[in-house]
């Protein structure tokens, strides 16, 4: 029952719960954020009297004349398994709000969802829908959808080479609080097709602005679109610059982003980025020591890698063996990462479980005494878990043969009814040989997530061979290298106990 409080807890994040009140949906003049907070009361008591209350509250809900109340009516029978009644409820919407937020949105999706328009007849259609659903009929929160259409449209010229077009709808997007955001999306798209000339100006307009909520005293604009925009403009505005000519501006704005977080000095892509830009200026001394450093901080790297030879060739005019050079490296590097990992390392009783796997079969981490086991909770719906996949499965791939190492991956927090079955159909696709373990999905206090105190996913956690966990970590990375790196040094470390 816990966990189907989500899709309503999420509009009501930071909330105080406020005291029950009976049929709150039926009281007059009464406010969303009151509503909320009483019914996510009411999901976390869990008990019958509780859910009896809900759809109670769900009905009233349904019959009032704001759409938003309905929805959320729709949604709490969702969150009750009374799919029927929700069903029943969202079919009426439209019916009841023909001018409204869902009807808006269907009308946009019959325009935009279309992958194969084009351009004119997307602003078309789009012009139909402005006049139908007019920006100012709706609350100014709930107008994000205009600033995406822009950004679509702006999207669709520019790959239609119509820049005086495009830019008049990047123009309209200029006002919007998330500007940053939608100029990353469209700069991103025409770097894809090599227009730098034409995602320069964009991403240098936007770069400023986010650099600059970025750099925020205020709370809110610190953590807003324009500000989280930053991340994804630093290292495009970089690339374009590299691609003009301006190499020395785009080391001061990847060298300033790197400094912003660990996270971007981490990241290969950046760290390639930057050993480009100061070879472009002469600087092949740099930009190999930028990537070395790299690699003895974070491991081995193919991308680096295949990026350090020439320049370490260049540096040693040919007369230096590479190989040799690589394999000192990435001692120190292993080294390093021990030592990293050695510090962190705990040593606490693993919770004991037994958990059924996509065969029907009974599975117990009891059944693993004497091997180190590695613990990934997942959900499918979880985009960090599913990035982190390929260098889980590299990780696997590589213990395959060793008796001694066991992964369990164990799904858990998903929502779908046929959740078995979508894990099903997800390892098939992506060609994965996890072997897959389910949690208990409706009663949290039994769920093997709250024994190990999971408070979000991916989170992994490696046993030794005595039952203690040795290591506890959430996140996930898309750098298949530096997965298989960490699990590797993770596991050994584990296996000496």
């Amino acid at each position: 029952m816990n966990k189907k409080i989500l899709s309503i807890a999420l509009l009501s994040a930071g909330l105080a719960f406020s005291s029950a009140q009976a049929q709150m949906a039926k009281q007059k003049d009464v406010k969303m954020d009151d509503l909320l907070k009483h019914l996510n009361q009411l999901f976390q008591k869990g008990d019958d009297a509780s859910k009896l209350e809900l759809g109670k509250e769900a009905l009233a809900m349904s019959q009032s004349k704001n759409e938003n109340f309905v929805s959320l009516a729709a949604r709490v029978y969702e969150s009750l398994e009374q799919n029927e009644k929700a069903e029943a409820v969202n079919k009426t919407i439209i019916k009841k709000f023909p001018k409204g937020s869902k009807a808006r949105s269907e009308a946009y999706e019959k325009i935009f969802g279309n992958e194969n328009i084009s351009a004119d007849m997307a602003e078309k259609g789009y012009n139909t829908w402005l006049k139908q659903f007019p920006a100012a009929s709706f609350d100014e929160k709930d107008r994000g959808i205009y600033d995406q259409a822009a950004a679509t449209l702006a999207g669709l010229y520019f790959k239609e080479n119509n820049t005086t077009k495009a830019q008049t709808y990047v123009n309209l997007l200029k006002s919007s609080i998330n500007y940053p955001s939608y100029a990353s999306r469209i700069a991103t798209g025409l770097i894809k097709e090599n227009k730098y000339d034409t995602a320069l100006p964009i991403l240098e307009d936007a770069y400023t602005n986010a650099l600059e909520a970025s750099k925020s005293t205020d709370p809110k604009i610190k953590s807003g679109g324009a500000a989280r925009a930053y991340a994804s403009l630093a290292p495009a505005y970089a690339q374009a610059l590299i691609e003009k000519g301006n190499s020395e501006k785009a080391v001061n704005v990847l060298e300033e982003y790197m400094k912003s977080s660990p996270y971007a000095a981490g990241t290969p892509a950046n760290v390639i980025t930057l050993a480009k830009a100061n070879a472009k200026q002469g600087k092949e001394l740099d930009a190999f020591l930028s990537l070395e450093n790299f690699v003895v901080k974070n491991g081995k790297n193919a991308d680096v890698v295949k990026e350090m030879q020439p320049l370490y060739n260049k540096l040693n005019n040919n007369k230096a063996n590479f190989d040799n050079y690589l394999t000192g490296i990435e001692a120190k590097a292993k080294e390093a990462m021990v030592s990293k990992y050695k510090s962190e390392m705990i040593k606490k009783e693993a919770p004991q479980f037994t958990l059924v796997n996509r065969d029907g079969k009974t599975v117990s981490l009891s059944d693993y005494k004497g091997k180190v086991v590695v613990l990934d909770f997942w959900a499918t719906w979880c985009g960090p878990c599913v990035m982190s996949f390929p260098g889980m499965q590299a990780a696997v791939n590589k213990y395959k043969g060793d008796q001694e190492v066991e992964f369990l991956f164990i799904d858990t927090w998903q929502r779908e009814e046929n959740y078995k079955e979508l894990v099903g159909e997800f390892m098939t696709k992506n060609n994965y040989s996890f072997h897959v373990l389910f949690d208990e999905m409706k009663d949290n206090t039994k769920a093997t997530t709250t024994a190990y105190g999971v408070k979000g996913i991916p989170h992994k956690v490696v046993i030794d061979k005595e039952g203690f966990i040795r290591f506890e970590s959430s996140g996930g990375s898309a750098d298949v290298d530096k997965v298989v790196n960490e699990m590797e040094t993770k596991i050994e470390l584990a296996r000496k106990g």
